[in-house]
């Protein structure tokens, strides 16, 4: 058996081995150390042969044809250096011209591909050739003076024939290509070596093609004394505006026919689709906005008209496929992200708008992420720069369909109200005339729709208004009228189209007087921009007065100073009332004509006043506020604003004007005024009564109080509301009747039969009410039923159907006559049922009625509990408060005077209670307190009498210790009334409350 030869050791660079290995590496860090290595091993210094050289070169060549892990990056960065470092820089030898060219061949031979191979391996070899000819282009050795003039023609060729055979890569053949414009500008200034470029790009027919649009605006952005061939774009120009179809055809990869300078006629276009979108729209873009601000460039394509033409026709054009219009939203989101504003707009094109709102309507569809990305890319923007906000809400606030449209609404989401909240005020300033336009020509010709619409748009601007939160402002001085708010909300702003007024008004004014105008004037001329087109309607107005006080309610309760902007609506009304360009909806004429120039002259010294003086601003200014809602009201066509008038005319003079004999009866006419408003089912004059009651309450005398104590005392029924209001039940109509969409309209949900729900707040009798009523309905019902069977000859819907009936039998025939008092008396019944159906309804109403006054009373009243619980005349409301607990029928009344016991008794505390100086009042007043707890009530009840024993204890205590005697003996009586009276309700708790404040008021504690 013979042995095997002993192979000898090879001489292996190990090193080298390691190098190659790491330049493979998909760490960054170590393919740049295994690439410096490699130039420092084969530096000028350390001498290698030529064909070391080679040997590494057809190496890294080698390498770039290889597909693993990541190294093609490694060895491109390795052969460009290597390739500079020997060859370029001045580095080469005499025979430079002679080595380049034998490297390009050592490319072309590395690269190739023979015999059957893979498609993958083909790939691999097509892409190393490229890279290849990219690290010759970047090393900047054909550009050197002494390089053969057939080696950058070489390499263009090598670039070019691929793009054309080989479509898959024809876009990273054009990025190449478009990096080696930008190599030449850096390294060489030789125009031959651009001119053979496009020369080459015009030969194998790829001009026109997105590669070569894009290599073609890099040429004559970098070389503009370069010359372009003739024939190929019109004015040698690919954005002229006479190319725009054609450039839009090129941009979505659709066939153009046969091309200036194409041998071979078409060019075929790309086999496949990718994601990521083509580099040349990063190309077009800047110079399309460059372009534009230039000078004499008309004949240049402007932003819009390209996006119209080249995306929003054509990516998202009805007919374009899911792929299609997957670049466009990718498009819109880089240049939403990247674009300045003022080309913003641009964007948000019909088309667009389309596809988005359908893509967004459903998450089964198929572009459903990519255009929550796009909302998310239109988001980020404004987050980062909120003056974006006007662009997006401008795009997305447009109507793109047939009837009413609102974006939210149809795409289940909430892009449009988020936008609002980041914009700044500047964005939705300039974006009111805009929705003022809409409100005057909705764009519909039916009424329905421009009714819809009006509707739609007054709920942006208030959503506009209700986005604004304003802010204290340390500096007094800046808050002298404007409430010490954000000053982005009374800054002045321009008004674009002039059709607003003449003087420049803040965000809010601008929006309040929008409304104002649309709601209660017209034009005198017919033939006005400001003419409304349909006109509007008496429904739509009252909607957009509804609107508007949807807007001033909201300024009460939110802005430090809401007098302000209430004024400033009044007094534009009154200036579009004297105006001879407009005309009133409401035909003021006469006494209210008198009451009004009136009223105005007074609310006019009240502003002046409130504007100069600032000892009593806050009193004026709530008086103001209160003089400009009444004069709004009669606008609006309130019959009581009048009379309200003439008694805002007496407070005036005995309030405001300080005459110290009339003070407590002024203050008992503005408790008048104020319940009058708090009667109104309006949460506009629910926040106004609240604002001038906070500003007026040290005013209010005992006789002021005792007119709010009786409306508490008022019944819950028909009888008590025609008690408080005086009119006549017979009419059959509630004051707080209003229309369904009333949004201003604020009723509490009260419980209209009579039962409490809650078991806390249960009131002793009321089940029985509500028996009584069930019954009585029944009974009603029953009878109704007999009269009708009795009519028809048959039996009540509730008989037994075996009884016998001594009734004519329903087979009979009856003549016509018969038939007609038959229908007659049948008639006179079902009105005589409807009579009764109504005057459920007038009780059910009422009790609504008279339960929202008093849950208006008790806000008021919590407001006074806060401003004066330290003065005894606050003690006037203890029994009144426990009564209304005991017998209204309405948990919702009962709670809230349970809660403003509480906080009476939670304010009173420590020393912070009245200051007495006859303790018999107080005695007597406990005595009536535990009198009262004695009665048949609710637990709810018993803890309201207990904070009010408590209260008044701790004011006999916080007076005089001693007092704790008659204290003891007041508890001790009760206690007896309960074990020996069998009529005394008072809950163990009372007595429980009292022991537990005993254990922490000895002394001692």
């Amino acid at each position: 058996m013979s042995k095997k030869r002993r192979r000898e050791p090879s001489s292996i660079d190990t090193q080298l081995v390691e190098i190659y290995e790491d330049l493979a590496s998909e760490s960054e860090d170590i393919r740049l150390k295994a690439a410096h290595a490699l130039l420092s091993k084969f530096s000028v210094d350390n001498g290698q042969s030529s064909e070391q050289l080679s040997e590494v070169v057809r190496r890294l060549i080698r390498g770039l044809c290889s597909g693993r892990k990541a190294a093609r990056i490694g060895f491109s960065v390795a052969l460009t250096e290597l390739l500079a470092q020997r060859w370029g820089q001045g580095q080469a030898k005499d025979d430079e011209s002679t080595q380049i060219q034998e490297l390009i061949d050592v490319l072309v031979k590395q690269t190739e591909t023979s015999g059957n191979v893979s498609g993958q391996e083909e790939r691999d070899h097509q892409f190393g050739r490229l890279f290849c000819a990219e690290a010759f282009i970047k090393s900047g050795i054909l550009f050197q003076p002494s390089a053969s003039e057939d080696a950058w023609p070489r390499i263009l060729g090598i670039v070019y024939e691929a793009a054309r055979k080989k479509p898959w890569l024809r876009e990273e053949c054009g990025w190449v290509l478009y990096g080696a414009v930008q190599t030449l500008k850096q390294r060489c200034h030789e125009l031959r070596f651009v001119q053979a470029l496009v020369d080459k790009l015009c030969h194998y027919g790829l001009a026109k093609t997105p590669e070569g649009v894009a290599i073609w605006l890099k040429v004559q952005q970098e070389f503009p004394q370069g010359n372009l061939p003739d024939g190929v774009w019109r004015d040698c120009n690919p954005l002229h505006r006479k190319e725009k179809s054609k450039l839009a055809k090129i941009l979505k990869e659709a066939s153009d026919g046969n091309s200036a300078g194409e041998p071979d006629g078409q060019v075929s276009q790309k086999s496949n689709w990718t994601s990521k979108l083509h580099f040349v729209w990063s190309v077009i873009f800047p110079e399309i906005t460059r372009e534009r601000s230039k000078k004499g460039t008309s004949k240049i394509i402007g932003f819009a008209e390209f996006w119209r033409e080249a995306v929003d026709e054509h990516l998202f054009a009805l007919s374009s496929s899911e792929e299609r219009k997957y670049w466009g939203f990718l498009l819109f989101q880089q240049l939403f992200s990247s674009m300045p504003i003022s080309f913003l707009p641009d964007l948000f094109s019909h088309n667009f708008m389309r596809c988005l709102i359908n893509q967004l309507a459903s998450k089964e569809r198929y572009l459903h992420r990519v255009a929550e990305k796009t909302i998310k890319s239109i988001l980020d923007r404004v987050e980062l720069e909120p003056s974006a906000a006007y662009a997006a809400l401008k795009g997305l606030l447009s109507d793109f369909s047939d009837g009413n449209f609102s974006f939210d609404q149809t795409t289940k989401t909430r892009t449009v109200e988020r936008l609002i909240t980041l914009a700044d005020t500047a964005s939705l300033s300039m974006l009111v005339p805009t929705l003022y336009s809409k409100l005057i020509n909705p764009g519909a010709v039916d009424d329905r729709t421009a009714t819809a619409r009006r509707q739609l748009t007054a709920d942006q601007l208030i959503s506009f208004l209700k986005s604004r939160r304003p802010t204290e402002d340390t500096d007094s001085s800046r808050g002298m009228r404007t409430g010490n708010m954000d000053s982005s909300l009374t800054t002045p702003i321009e008004d674009t189209d002039g059709s607003l007024g003449e003087k420049p008004q803040s965000l809010v004014e601008h929006i309040l007087e929008v409304l104002m105008k649309v709601s209660y004037f017209l034009p005198q001329a017919t033939q006005t921009e400001d003419n409304p087109n349909p006109p509007i309607s008496d429904k739509t107005r009252e909607m957009l007065r509804t609107r508007l006080s949807s807007c001033l309610t909201h300024i009460i309760g939110k802005f430090p100073n809401p007098s302000h902007f209430v004024y400033r609506v009044v007094s534009t009304m009154w200036w579009h009332h004297n105006s001879d360009a407009w005309r009133s909806y409401l035909d003021l004429t006469g006494s209210i004509q008198d009451g009004i120039t009136n009223a105005w002259m007074m609310l006019k010294q009240v502003h002046e006043q409130a504007s100069s003086e600032s000892g009593n601003k806050t009193f004026l200014d709530a008086f103001d506020l209160l003089c400009s809602l009444t004069i709004l009201q009669i606008y609006n066509g309130d019959a009581d604003a009048v009379s309200m008038l003439d008694e805002l005319q007496d407070c005036y003079n005995l309030l405001i004007k300080r005459r110290e004999e009339g003070k407590e009866q002024g203050a008992e006419v503005l408790v008048e005024v104020l319940l009058g408003f708090a009667a109104k089912p309006s949460q506009l004059f629910r926040r106004l009564a609240q604002q001038v009651f906070g500003a007026f309450a040290s005013e209010i005398s005992r006789n002021g109080l005792q007119s709010m104590i009786k409306v508490l005392e008022t019944k819950e029924n028909l009888l008590g509301q025609d008690e408080m209001f005086e009119q006549d039940n017979e009419e059959g109509q509630s004051t707080d009747s209003t229309s369904s969409d009333d949004s201003d309209v604020e009723v509490e949900m009260v419980d209209v039969n009579g039962a409490d729900r809650s078991s806390d707040l249960a009131i002793s009798g009321s089940s029985e009410d509500t028996e009584d009523s069930d019954a009585e309905d029944n009974q009603e019902l029953a009878a109704f039923d007999m009269k009708l069977a009795q009519a028809l000859k048959t039996k009540p819907l509730n008989a037994d159907p075996h009884a016998a009936s001594d009734e004519s039998s329903p087979d009979e025939d009856m003549d016509d006559e018969q038939m007609e008092a038959l229908d007659d008396h049948i008639a006179t019944m079902f009105k005589e049922r409807k009579k009764v159906v109504s005057r459920k309804t007038q009780k059910k109403d009422a009790k609504e009625t008279i339960v929202n006054f008093k849950c208006r009373v008790l806000e008021l009243l919590e407001i006074f509990i806060k401003k004066r619980h330290m003065d005894l005349l606050a003690l006037d409301l203890l029994l009144p408060l426990l009564t209304v607990v005991r017998t209204t029928s309405s948990s919702l009344v009962s709670g809230k005077a349970c809660n403003l016991m509480r906080e009476y008794s939670r304010l009173c505390k420590g020393k912070a209670v009245p200051q007495i100086e006859d303790k018999s009042e107080i005695v007597k007043l406990l005595k009536a307190v535990h009198a009262e707890a004695m009665l048949e009530s609710s637990n709810a009840h018993a803890s309201a009498c207990s904070q009010a024993s408590l209260l008044l204890v701790k004011i006999l205590v916080a007076a005089d210790r001693d007092n704790l005697r008659k204290v003891v003996k007041t508890y001790a009586s009760t206690q007896e009334a309960v074990l020996m009276d069998p009529n005394c309700r008072v809950k163990m708790s009372f007595f429980t409350d009292w022991l537990n404040w005993c254990s922490t008021a000895r002394p001692g504690r």
